[in-house]
C-alpha cells in the first residue's frame, strides 16, 4: 500500500505496518526510515516513510517549522520485489552536497 499518510505520529511506520497487515509506504513524516514487523506467518512486512527530496532545513520550511528542529531525512527509498514479496527497503540518504549513503557506501553524485 502506498499513501501520503495513514496512521500518524512519531511511531507511524510501526503503527502503519501493524494495522495495515501489508507492506505500507508513506511520506507524511519525511523521516526516511522503515520498521520491520514479523507476523504469525513468519513473514516480514515493512512500514516505510519515504523521507523528503528537499533540504530539511531549507528556507521554504522556516515558517512551517516555527524554529523547531525537524527529524526529517533527505533522500528516498528503493523498493525491490522478488516473486511478489517486498525485500528489505534500502534507504538512499543525503550525506553531503556531493554524496549519498546507500547500502553502507558513499556514492559520489556530483556533476564532476
Amino acid at each position: 500500500m502506498i499513501s501520503h499518510r495513514w496512521k500518524n505520529g512519531v511511531h507511524a511506520t510501526y503503527t502503519n505496518v501493524v494495522n495495515a497487515g501489508v507492506n505500507i509506504v508513506t511520506g507524511h513524516l519525511h523521516a526516511l526510515k522503515w520498521t520491520p514487523f514479523t507476523d504469525f506467518r513468519d513473514q516480514v512486512r515493512y512500514g516505510v516513510d519515504s523521507g523528503t527530496l528537499a533540504e530539511p532545513r531549507g528556507p521554504q520550511f522556516t515558517a512551517y517549522l516555527e524554529g523547531k528542529q525537524p527529524n526529517w531525512g533527505s533522500g528516498f527509498v528503493v523498493l525491490t520485489f522478488h516473486k511478489g514479496r517486498m525485500l528489505q527497503p534500502q534507504l538512499v540518504r543525503k550525506w553531503s552536497e556531493t554524496h549519498v549513503e546507500y547500502c553502507g557506501q558513499l556514492i559520489d553524485v556530483s556533476d564532476e
